[in-house]
């Protein structure tokens, strides 16, 4: 066989794998591809579109408008919705940072023989339906509830406490059960990357525990607080059974007005603005932390 014709089949071979592996992937990514198009993609295209469009009772004009954006930040009641939505969200992610950091440093650092059976006790609660879990939470927050009868009993109180239930503080406590194991095992997994060489290093150059944990352990494990922020104060900006089920009027959120306003009030065009202008801040609030805490250097 000549030079040429082996330089042909070895072309002719090269084609043939490069063709099959391309159609492998191909088809690989292809299903997953058309499941995201069918089903988020084209659902939040239609929503953009309605969110433009003229909208009343249960009805749309396909007319090019603003007004649905300027009615919501027009409308006090949604402004509000909105300072409630971040206030609650940004309080509930701090508590869950405050009480989730200390237990995954614990697990990661001094816990070993533990660390197993404490994460099995903390993923336990999520597999009980979240709707179980917050009715729990309604009747153990209630003016008859565990709570109050047990601060009663004790002699604490002398009358229930009102701020437990239906307030911002209710949703804050059932927030803080619901999401902790999402704040704990990031930062768990990150603290437990690092390596005790480093932290040995440091103390060998007269660092004291505060010191190792601050310059140390602190930074590298930003990288499991940003996967938090991402898992659990996202999703809580969209929360809406919380709220409407615990908190009561005064602590609604904007996912219980963009429920309202696709299932009650009828008015698509509005809860189609409400969800885009959620989703607009949601994504600069990303891109503003991943460029405050350098998180593309780390990952």
């Amino acid at each position: 066989m000549s030079a040429a014709s082996m330089t042909r089949q070895a072309r002719r071979v090269r084609f043939r794998y490069a063709f099959y592996r391309n159609l492998g992937l191909t088809l690989n990514i292809f299903p997953p591809f058309i499941y995201l198009m069918l089903l988020f993609y084209a659902p939040m295209a239609i929503m953009l579109v309605m969110s433009f469009w003229k909208s009343g009772f249960m009805t749309l004009e396909p007319a090019f408008t603003l007004d649905n954006y300027v009615k919501f930040f027009t409308t006090p009641i949604y402004v509000r919705a909105m300072v409630n939505t971040f206030l609650i969200a940004t309080g509930s992610m701090i508590a869950l940072i405050l009480v989730g950091y200390p237990i995954a440093y614990y697990l990661a650092r001094y816990a070993p023989q533990w660390e197993s059976l404490i994460l099995y006790f903390l993923i336990i609660p999520v597999e009980i339906n979240f709707l179980v879990r917050i009715f729990a939470w309604k009747i153990a927050l209630g003016r008859s509830g565990i709570i109050n009868s047990a601060l009663m009993s004790l002699g604490l109180i002398e009358e229930p406490l009102k701020f437990l239930l239906y307030s911002k503080t209710a949703v804050v406590i059932v927030l803080l059960h619901e999401w902790l194991p999402y704040v704990v095992i990031p930062i768990y997994l990150a603290l437990k990357g690092v390596s005790p060489d480093v932290i040995d290093a440091a103390r060998t150059l007269g660092s004291d525990r505060w010191s190792v944990f601050r310059h140390v352990l602190l930074p590298l494990s930003v990288p499991g607080l940003f996967a938090s922020f991402v898992l659990v104060y996202i999703p809580m900006l969209g929360e809406f059974a919380v709220p409407a089920l615990v908190g009561g009027p005064s602590a609604y959120m904007l996912g219980n007005v963009i429920e309202s306003q696709f299932l009650s009030a009828g008015n698509w065009g509005v809860g189609s603005a409400i969800g885009f202008i959620l989703l607009t801040i949601t994504l600069a609030l990303v891109a503003i932390v991943i460029k405050v805490a350098g998180v593309e250097e780390l990952m």
